[in-house]
């Protein structure tokens, strides 16, 4: 359970620090909404659509800083320079989004694929298991990040880590930042397959390459710049991710990671990163956009700094 997000967790599922603190009458509500999700993600026609800021069954509930604009494609996108019949025929499985991010008088769309939805046993039960419905915070904010801060990206060499079934900020960045190269992955294979197709969908300036990669320690590639977004949460997983970090960065290197706090996760995993040898710097506010929508948010009670605000964390190797 590393990269991915579980079926329920990526439904926008119920934090476990809030379950232990509700009552038992209200367990047995959570336990309802939960399956809710899962009968509602189930009987999904489609691949689901892009999540709204408040969602319906969620204690998380925050589910967008609304930095996105996403419309639904009327017609399956022209493949580029794929004769693949195998490939062609993933990409007419699925409902097309287009997926925009604007900065100030500027553009940036990618066109990402929804599964249209069938699940396999290894779907619900096997290791790594994916779904990856929402577009999460994280996700949302370091796509943002890549777009507001191009000139970072530009000739280096960028791999993104637990990108799910869009890896949205590796294919901001491969599109519209001229890196030398783009590596894309993450540790489920069907979320693999989904950007896979979305490869073949839209151009970009520079090679792009999407794999299935199980963290720990690896050899081969560096990297100068790695991006992850909310990948801290699981406790388990945690060692393996920084064995993948020190693996893969370059000496002079730099890991975009972004993540809310959720409780002690962030914290422990910049103590852990720390004490392998790397010097990490959290920033609040990398974003006056963002940070601005975050102050508008601790207005509603239903926003919960702890679990909504993603925080940037700047890793390098000392």
């Amino acid at each position: 359970m590393d990269q991915s997000k579980s079926l329920l967790e990526s439904s926008c599922s119920l934090d476990i620090s809030e379950v232990i603190a509700l009552s038992k009458n209200e367990k047995q509500k959570v336990a309802r909404r939960r399956w809710a999700i899962l009968a509602k993600a189930l009987k999904s026609p489609v691949g689901s659509e892009p999540s709204s800021p408040v969602e319906e069954f969620s204690v998380r509930r925050i589910s967008s800083f609304m930095l996105l604009r996403t419309q639904q494609l009327s017609s399956v996108p022209k493949t580029i320079n794929s004769q693949d019949f195998r490939i062609n025929d993933q990409i007419a499985k699925r409902t097309w989004y287009k997926y925009t991010i604007q900065i100030d008088s500027l553009e940036f769309t990618v066109k990402i694929g929804h599964r249209n939805r069938t699940f396999s046993a290894e779907d619900l039960m096997g290791f790594n298991n994916t779904g990856n419905i929402c577009i999460w915070p994280s996700e949302e904010t370091l796509s943002y990040y890549v777009c507001s801060n191009l000139s970072l990206f530009k000739d280096k060499k960028l791999l993104e880590l637990g990108g799910g079934m869009s890896c949205l900020a590796g294919l901001f960045a491969a599109k519209f930042a001229a890196p030398l190269a783009v590596t894309v992955t993450d540790g489920n294979k069907v979320s693999v397959e989904n950007v896979q197709a979305a490869l073949h969908c839209n151009e970009f300036a520079c090679p792009v390459a999407c794999k299935v990669l199980k963290w720990g320690r690896l050899q081969g590639e560096e990297y100068d710049v790695i991006l992850c977004a909310d990948c801290l949460f699981f406790d388990d997983a945690r060692t393996d991710l920084i064995e993948c970090l020190w693996s893969c960065l370059r000496p002079e290197g730099v890991v975009l990671v972004m993540a809310p706090k959720r409780g002690g996760t962030l914290d422990n995993f910049i103590a852990q990163s720390e004490a392998k040898g790397f010097a990490c710097k959290k920033v609040l506010n990398y974003s006056q956009v963002v940070w601005e929508k975050r102050l508008t948010l601790l207005e509603n009670c239903e926003y919960v700094d702890d679990l909504h605000y993603p925080i940037l964390i700047e890793v390098t190797k000392v």
